[in-house]
């Protein structure tokens, strides 16, 4: 620990302490280069999953109940107001099931995160050059994303064995941590606002598949703004309602490790770990879809008799609707991404609109699939054979934890941004915003991003 950090909490003897110093403490110049640009690559993502959702049902309705105010709503650049705009833009980012994902924690980083952050950012009094700078934006993001990293991690595996979502429960502890890290606020008040936003955080995966998931992610960075503010106007709350007695992590969780939490984040950068989606589907059906672009190449979908797979047990609670009814459900549907990924080479968000859903061919290939759940898996590596008519079989295994390599990364992410910003925005002004946004370590200003997102 720094001498900086020492000296802001000289007491701090317990988990939650360490953490919500750590969080204040945490300086531009604490940050190394490459987590500051997977930093960048993490809001690129945010942006483009949330402009690729503009048109999505669950977003229109969202849209319905926000006020209005000083901050942008990405779906269509309005003026809402902050917790509007945080429970809107997060919606957003989640809605595709296209954002990143952590496996510490087993959560969606920034979809409660980023919104929190950009709500706090925008609807700040101007600071002395007049506008909030990307770096404030760029150290309260990771200030937040280390904290809700070490949080899930601390409550993994059995917080999401016992039902909960993390990204939306989990995810309320990040957004509080960043925002208030933009008020800066210290240790103790960052306990406090941990402690409003423990008694608020929820999120249930018996909603996957329906609009209930996204929402809950909204409502995730609404609370985390909230109790970030509260706390800074001196509400009052329990310094251990995270992990002490009767707290959230020993109520909502049948396993809890400390450790995580008190590992400085010098020792340990979390942001190195996250994934970038390829496939807009539930990252549990990504390994699956991998090994049938593998397998496909010359094969001739109508003479495939079965699809076998053997993924882990895990995966019979979260993504194996066997024939989905809806885009939402056939995103969480193993046996319809595994019949995308075989007929058409690819899970796009084209793939998942109602046409494709009822269409006949592709449901008579899901209707081949067979599902094994095992125990001893890895979380996110599956085992397929394909049988072929001809009495053949392929065979292949796939493990989408893999982390990318930074050229992997960057190419992932803008080709993502490539594909969905610029329908929402326009060729040139999502130029515009590509170029604000990776210029955030340098000199881009909140103005500079909501100009390219807003309409002329």
């Amino acid at each position: 620990m720094s001498s900086r950090l020492d000296a802001a909490m000289p007491e701090a003897d317990g988990a939650e302490a360490r953490l919500a110093a750590e969080s204040a403490a945490l300086r531009w110049e604490d940050i190394p280069e490459d987590v500051m640009e997977i930093a960048v690559d993490c809001v690129l993502d945010a942006m483009a999953v949330a402009l690729g959702a503009s048109q999505d049902e669950t977003v229109r309705l969202v849209t319905r109940v926000t006020d209005t105010g000083p901050c942008t709503r990405l779906a269509d650049g309005a003026s809402v107001g902050a917790r509007s705009a945080a429970l809107a833009n997060a919606t957003a980012i989640h809605a595709l099931d296209f954002d990143d994902w952590l496996p510490a924690g087993g959560l969606h980083p920034s979809a409660p995160l980023l919104p929190a952050a950009l709500a706090q950012a925008e609807s700040a009094p101007p600071s002395a050059s007049g506008d909030a700078t990307g770096r404030r934006l760029l150290t309260a993001y990771i200030a937040g994303f280390e904290a809700q990293a070490r949080i899930g991690a601390a409550m993994a595996p059995g917080h999401y064995a016992a039902g909960f979502h993390p990204t939306a429960t989990v995810g309320t502890f990040g957004a509080a941590a960043a925002v208030a890290h933009q008020l800066g606020l210290g240790p103790a008040a960052i306990q406090r606002a941990w402690g409003l936003a423990a008694t608020q955080a929820a999120g249930l995966r018996a909603v996957f598949g329906t609009m209930g998931k996204p929402l809950q992610v909204g409502r995730a960075a609404e609370t985390g703004l909230l109790a970030a503010r509260l706390a800074a106007a001196g509400a009052t709350a329990p310094a251990d309602a995270v992990f002490g007695p009767r707290g959230f992590a020993t109520t909502h969780s049948s396993t809890i490790d400390l450790t995580p939490a008190m590992v400085p984040f010098a020792e340990q950068w979390y942001l190195r770990d996250v994934l970038f989606k390829r496939h807009a589907a539930c990252f549990g059906t990504h390994a699956t879809i991998n090994a049938l672009l593998e397998l496909r190449r010359g094969v001739d979908p109508t003479r495939v008799d079965a699809i076998e797979l053997t993924v882990p047990e895990l995966l019979r609670t979260v993504c194996a609707i066997p024939l989905p009814r809806t885009p939402l459900e056939a995103k969480f549907s193993l046996a319809f991404t595994a019949a995308l990924a075989l007929v058409k080479g690819r899970c796009q968000v084209s793939d998942f609109a109602p046409e494709q859903v009822r269409d006949t061919f592709l449901l008579s290939v899901a209707e081949r699939v067979r599902v094994r759940f095992v125990a001893d898996l890895p979380p996110q590596q599956t085992q397929m054979r394909l049988h072929l008519a001809d009495g053949t079989t392929r065979w292949a295994i796939s493990d989408s934890a893999q982390a990318p390599t930074r050229a992997q990364r960057r190419m992932i992410v803008r080709e993502k941004f490539t594909a969905l910003a610029p329908p929402a925005l326009g060729a040139e002004r999502a130029k515009a915003l590509l170029t604000a946004i990776e210029g955030l370590p340098v000199a881009t200003t909140m103005s500079q991003i909501t100009a390219s997102i807003r309409p002329a």
